[in-house]
């Protein structure tokens, strides 16, 4: 039992049931597996991400909990799509579903439909559950590097009863977040002001676009340019926004985005060998050529290095266990860093090689970041095995995001 983080409460407090809030981690896996499969490598392996067996309990006093009514079967759903029915417009309608409160703010789900004998992982996490110290996505522990046949039977646990609720407490029970929120700011936390003033109160509906391009793609751009190979993802993306500003017919307007940095972690203290800090940029939308958007990137983000100490590239694709989706959660919960900005952008390498679930191949990696408070859009770029995937999540349509980055790409690269 551990009370909950003034940030914690904080990520909570977002979490609204007009607004859901959380992180959605897609495997694109290349052959089915079965729900009792699933269940045995995560009843396996959860012991390694303790906090997706517990829930945010007491009334005086928050705190993280065993939840003593914990079954794995309970967060695990499989659902078919139905014929010329894509995966992005079930998964925007899975950002409008909130996870269940009275346990584990998880759940997966296994779809099929894909075409072929290909399913889909979909995992939603809240970000409250991961802060890369102690406690990790559980995804993170559930790949290898080999095929490795499910078999049992899992370890068994107990869980341990609640102790009597204390104080100390820094919030009381979450179940009004706006008002939870205004008391923050009121006398706890000046990062807590934000939070209270771009709160949504009513519904704002979400829309998903997904876009792949090749690794080698944007090397071959990067040596063009020059720069780095994430100055010209965030350049694709910024193409993205303009193209889903221009199809929602608004005036080209520069965004102010939060871009997370991974820095070195002096203390030593983080599971994945690097904290994350939160770097505000204005997005370049409005620059009419693609190289003059590239360079203006290069040049904020070269300032954002020289403040401090980034962790190289490699370092996070050699990470232990598969890292995107830990890294990824730590990002979306950046939002408590204060500032307001439209637009957040993550990019996070992964690995260069296969990764399995049981025997299933991960052929595709994809990290949805629902918006919050202000935000207008958010990308999450990932690459996997010489491929990168480009996931958006806006409040308006994004029909032809794909295209956009595609065709900026191909641009960079002066193939077109």
């Amino acid at each position: 039992m551990s009370a909950l983080t003034l940030s914690e409460a904080l990520l909570l407090a977002r979490d609204q049931a007009v607004q859901p809030w959380h992180v959605v981690a897609v495997l694109i896996l290349d052959r089915p597996i079965s729900r009792d499969e699933l269940a045995m490598r995560i009843a396996e392996r959860i012991g390694y991400a303790p906090r997706f067996r517990q829930q945010v309990s007491g009334t005086g006093v928050q705190s993280w909990t065993d939840d003593t009514g914990f079954r794995i079967a309970g967060h695990l759903r499989e659902v078919t799509l139905q014929p010329g029915s894509p995966l992005e417009e079930w998964v925007s309608a899975e950002l409008g579903r909130p996870l269940d409160r009275l346990h584990p703010l998880w759940d997966a789900t296994l779809v099929s439909g894909l075409g072929g004998r290909r399913v889909a992982l979909v995992v939603r996490v809240h970000p409250a559950l991961i802060d890369g110290v102690d406690n990790v996505h559980l995804l993170q522990e559930l790949l290898d590097d080999l095929p490795d046949p499910i078999v049992g039977p899992a370890p068994q646990w107990t869980p341990t009863p609640a102790d009597e609720p204390g104080l100390g407490s820094v919030f009381g029970a979450l179940s009004d977040p706006l008002r939870t929120l205004r008391e923050a700011a009121a006398g706890l936390s000046g990062m807590a002001e934000s939070a209270a003033r771009n709160a949504q109160a009513t519904q704002v509906p979400r829309y998903v676009a997904g876009a792949e391009v090749e690794l080698a793609l944007v090397e071959r751009a990067k040596h063009r340019h020059g720069g780095t190979t994430h100055d010209v993802l965030l350049s694709i993306a910024t193409a993205g926004v303009r193209g889903w500003q221009l199809d929602g017919s608004e005036p080209l307007r520069d965004l102010v985005a939060l871009v997370p940095l991974a820095v070195a972690d002096e203390e030593r203290t983080s599971a994945i060998g690097c904290r994350l800090s939160a770097q505000f940029i204005s997005l370049p939308v409005t620059a009419p050529r693609g190289a003059e958007r590239l360079a203006a990137l290069a040049s904020l983000t070269q300032a954002g290095s020289d403040a401090e100490s980034t962790v190289p590239a490699r370092e996070l694709i050699d990470l232990a266990g598969f890292a995107p989706p830990t890294i990824h959660t730590l990002a979306a919960g950046l939002i408590v860093a204060g500032r307001p900005h439209e637009a957040l952008i993550v990019n996070v390498p992964g690995p260069t090689h296969t990764r399995f679930l049981g025997e299933a191949e991960v052929i595709g990696s994809y990290q949805v970041l629902s918006t919050v408070d202000s935000q207008q859009i958010s990308i999450g770029i990932t690459s996997y095995r010489g491929k990168v995937t480009i996931a958006a999540t806006a409040i308006h349509p994004l029909p032809h995001f794909a295209r956009n980055v595609g065709e900026e790409l191909a641009r960079l690269t002066g193939e077109a």
